[in-house]
C-alpha cells in the first residue's frame, strides 16, 4: 500500500514539474507575437496561392508594434516629448527677429529639443560663448558689429566690448576702480541695479568678464 502511494506521489510531482516547465516566467504580447512561427503553413510552400491572393501573410514588426498598446513608461515618455516640443515652439515664437536669425543659423548643431530650449533661455551675450564651449563654432574673441549692436539694444555685455560700447549699453558706472597704472586700462566698473552691485572687468580697455 505504501509503495503504491509513493509511486502515485512521485507521478504527481513529475507531472507538475513537466507541466510548469512549459510556461515562461516573463511573457508579453510582443514576445509572443515575435516568436518563431515557421511551424505554421506558408503560402506557395504548403498550399497553392489562388487567383486574387497576393501571397502576403502576417504583418510587419513595425505594424505589430503600432497596434500594441503603449506601456505606462511609453505614455509618460510621449507626454514629456510633447511638453518639450511645445515649450520650444513657445520660446521660438517669442524671439526677436535678430535673435531668431542667430538661433536658426546654428539650430542644426543643437542636437536635442532640450539643448535648443537651454540655448534660447540663456542671455544673448552668452550664446556664442556656449556654442564655442561645445565646439560648435570656432573661438573668436572679436564679435561682429551686428552682434555688438544687437547686444547693446538688449542692454547686454559681450566679452571684448570696448568701454564706449559698455557705456552705451549700461550707461556710466557708479564707480571706476583701477588695477595698477590707469594707463593700462585694467579696471573694474561698479554698477547698482535693484539694490545689488554689478561689476564689469576690463583688461587693456576691453571687457574680460562680469558678475
Amino acid at each position: 500500500m505504501k509503495s503504491r502511494f509513493k509511486n502515485l506521489l512521485l507521478a504527481v510531482v513529475v507531472f507538475q514539474t513537466v507541466g510548469c516547465s512549459q510556461f515562461t516566467s516573463r511573457r508579453d504580447f510582443l514576445s509572443e507575437m515575435e516568436s518563431d512561427d515557421t511551424q505554421f503553413f506558408n503560402p506557395n510552400q504548403d498550399f497553392p496561392v489562388v487567383a486574387g491572393d497576393n501571397g502576403d501573410f502576417g504583418i510587419s514588426d513595425e505594424e505589430r508594434r503600432s497596434r500594441t498598446p503603449a506601456s505606462a513608461y511609453d505614455i509618460e515618455s510621449q507626454k514629456n516629448t510633447l511638453s518639450l516640443e511645445q515649450e520650444l515652439e513657445n520660446l521660438e515664437g517669442k524671439q526677436h527677429e535678430d535673435d531668431l536669425n542667430y538661433y536658426n543659423k546654428y539650430r542644426h548643431k543643437l542636437a536635442t529639443t532640450s539643448e535648443r530650449i537651454y540655448f534660447l533661455k540663456i542671455p544673448y551675450g552668452e550664446r556664442r560663448e556656449y556654442l564655442e564651449s561645445r565646439g560648435m563654432i570656432e573661438k573668436n574673441p572679436a564679435y561682429t558689429s551686428s552682434e555688438t549692436a544687437l547686444a547693446i539694444r538688449k542692454s547686454d555685455i559681450l566679452l571684448g566690448m570696448s568701454k564706449d560700447d559698455v557705456t552705451t549699453s549700461w550707461g556710466e558706472p557708479m564707480r571706476v576702480e583701477f588695477s595698477g597704472n590707469p594707463r593700462n586700462e585694467n579696471e573694474r566698473w561698479v554698477y547698482k541695479a535693484d539694490g545689488a552691485s554689478k561689476y564689469i572687468y576690463f583688461e587693456s580697455g576691453r571687457v574680460e568678464g562680469w558678475e
